[in-house]
This record gives C-alpha cells, sequence and structure tokens, in this order.
C-alpha cells in the first residue's frame, strides 16, 4: 500500500523533503501525488502544495488524508500533458517513482518547463540500485540515472546534482 504507517515508519517522507532545500514560500508540486505519502508533509514546509495525480481515487484519498491530518492541499486530475496552473507559477515540482511510468516524457517535462518559475526545481527521485531485502519484482522498477538525466537535458532542464538516497537517486534539475 502507497501510504500506511509501516512505511512511513521505514521511509519517513520527512527525510527525502528534507534534502529538497523547501523554502517557506515556495510553491511545491508533488506529480503523481497518490494518496498523500509526500503532499502531506510538504504542506508543512511549503506555503503552497499542489498535488497531482492521473486517479481521481487517489486524489480523493490525498484528500481524505489532507483533511485527516488538518492541511490544505490543491488537488489536480491529470496525466501531465495540460497542468491547469499558470507559466512561472511552481518552484518546485517533485516525483516520486513516477518518471518511468510516463509514456510521453518530453512532453511532460514541457510542461513541467512552462509551470515551473526561472529558477524552479525538478527533483524526480527513481529506483537506481537494485534493494538487498526485498526481491526485484516488488516496488518501483530500477531505471538508469544516466538516462534520467539525459531526457531532463534534452528537455531543456540544467542537471543540478543527484543525490544518492538507499536504493533511489533523487535527481535534481534546474529551469
Amino acid at each position: 500500500m502507497l501510504n500506511n504507517p509501516l512505511r512511513r515508519k521505514l521511509s519517513h517522507p520527512n527525510r527525502l523533503i528534507s534534502t529538497l532545500e523547501i523554502k517557506p514560500k515556495d510553491v511545491v508540486v508533488d506529480f503523481g501525488c497518490g494518496p498523500g505519502f509526500f503532499l502531506i508533509p510538504l504542506a508543512g514546509v511549503a506555503a503552497k502544495v499542489i498535488g497531482i495525480d492521473v486517479s481521481t481515487r487517489m486524489l480523493d484519498r490525498a484528500s481524505s488524508y489532507a483533511k485527516k491530518n488538518s492541511v490544505s492541499v490543491d488537488l489536480l486530475q491529470s496525466d501531465g500533458t495540460d497542468i491547469k496552473l499558470q507559466d512561472g507559477s511552481v518552484d518546485l515540482i517533485l516525483l516520486v517513482h513516477v518518471f518511468h511510468e510516463v509514456e510521453d516524457e518530453q512532453g511532460l517535462l514541457r510542461e513541467f518547463l512552462r509551470i515551473l518559475r526561472p529558477s524552479g526545481r525538478l527533483a524526480i527521485v527513481e529506483k537506481t540500485r537494485p534493494s538487498r531485502v526485498l526481491p526485484a519484482s516488488l516496488g518501483p522498477p530500477i531505471v538508469e540515472e544516466k538516462r534520467v538525466v539525459e531526457e531532463v537535458q534534452r528537455a531543456g532542464l540544467t542537471s543540478d546534482r543527484t543525490i544518492p538516497y538507499g536504493k533511489d537517486s533523487i535527481i535534481i534539475s534546474r529551469k
């Protein structure tokens, strides 16, 4: 399950969030937010948090989770081809184990470029190393870090840095 107490205990979302250097005035998009595992903790550190997911069922769950935790978040249904946000309105876009599921990566990245502020950042988290504990069939597939960096650069973003994060990598790019 995407949002459960065991997952929060094993990999607390604040651990990842603390690496992203979010400022209190930032507008943050959690793209592929699912039921809100990262979305709700993000609301505690950013001025505005927007959860985007293709699934209305996941957005309903995220809404319930936000209400349960008494936080305010905006939720949008989109597959990323037409995100209903103004040009240059977002400081950070976060994707956690989502990029490998996107069919039109360049189209998505172009849309991200449109909504990012001139100094905006994109943080893509993907599994880049096998787990020593879980079988390969569990969890997201392994994605080549180099391929993600190449796609981001091809779209016109500048690759800033990559942070090893357990079996994952956090690939941070700037507009």
